[in-house]
């Protein structure tokens, strides 16, 4: 009787003994499982992004200086295999870019108007487009490709906006009238696409130094569908010139543009 009484007392002992091993495990399993959970979240909310799209203008083909090379911690572009690196001039566009456009200056504004921010530009610019290249179903791929890109950025972050720099290529006699009707269809189909109706959306002004009067036209068009379609904003055009082309912004001027994008996103309200 005592052996078995030894017994029943040392089991029971041991018994007595897991409970507190097994409670620990058990919290131990259930917070590993809440924070790979907040880190899983925390990656995904990690970037505001940014989709650049447009033709040269929004790529960039102003001379680089010094502080067109200098990197933001918190500023990144999506490069050409997919991956967020730190971003500077030139942009990683499709094509090889050139030189400063407006982004590298509108993520820096962005991420010093909201310290706790990471932003992440999404190059999708194509040089020497028009307009109507740009629809879902042309064969250039151009769209499709933006979304693309879009959707890769957003497995690790949420879109905020939508840069569209274009809008030379369309300042003639037979584009320009059309262009509030292209751009209104393009802007609806890109915020259906990316899922988000209310998607803010800023739209850069071509400048005044073309050599067709037709920009004017194209200018109107941009403001019209800005105040139409709303959580959207026209950004003027950079006064301080081009490159000697007479249809390209020089650096002073992209500075100046992605200033201006950036307060323009800044006053959309989401």
């Amino acid at each position: 009787m005592k052996s078995i009484t030894y017994t029943s007392e040392n089991q029971l002992s041991r018994y007595i003994f897991k409970i507190p091993l097994l409670a620990l495990l058990i919290i131990s399993l259930l917070l590993t499982g809440c924070l790979s959970k907040k880190n899983s979240q925390s990656n995904k909310s990690g970037y505001d992004l940014y989709l650049l799209v447009g033709q040269s203008n929004m790529v960039g083909v102003g001379k680089i200086e010094a502080e067109d090379t200098l990197e933001h911690p918190r500023v990144f572009v999506l490069n050409e295999t997919d991956e967020f690196v730190l971003a500077k001039d030139p942009l990683p566009f499709k094509r090889k870019a050139k030189g400063v456009g407006p982004g590298l200056t509108f993520g820096k504004i962005m991420a010093d108007a909201n310290p706790k921010a990471k932003i992440g530009l999404i190059p999708g610019a194509v040089g020497g487009t028009k307009i109507s290249y740009w629809t879902p179903d042309n064969p250039r791929g151009l769209y499709q490709e933006a979304i693309r890109k879009a959707k890769v950025a957003m497995q690790q972050g949420k879109l905020k906006g939508i840069i569209w720099q274009q809008g030379e290529s369309d300042s003639n006699m037979k584009d320009a009238p059309l262009y509030k009707e292209r751009l209104l269809k393009l802007l609806t189909a890109f915020r259906k696409d990316l899922g988000d109706d209310r998607l803010p959306i800023v739209i850069g002004g071509v400048g005044d130094f073309l050599k067709s009067s037709q920009y004017t036209v194209v200018n109107k068009a941009m403001q019209d569908v800005a105040d139409e379609i709303g959580n959207a904003s026209f950004s003027e055009a950079s006064t301080q010139g081009h490159i000697g082309d007479r249809l390209h912004f020089n650096s002073k001027a992209q500075r100046e543009n992605g200033k201006n994008m950036a307060a323009a996103m800044l006053k959309i309200k989401k």
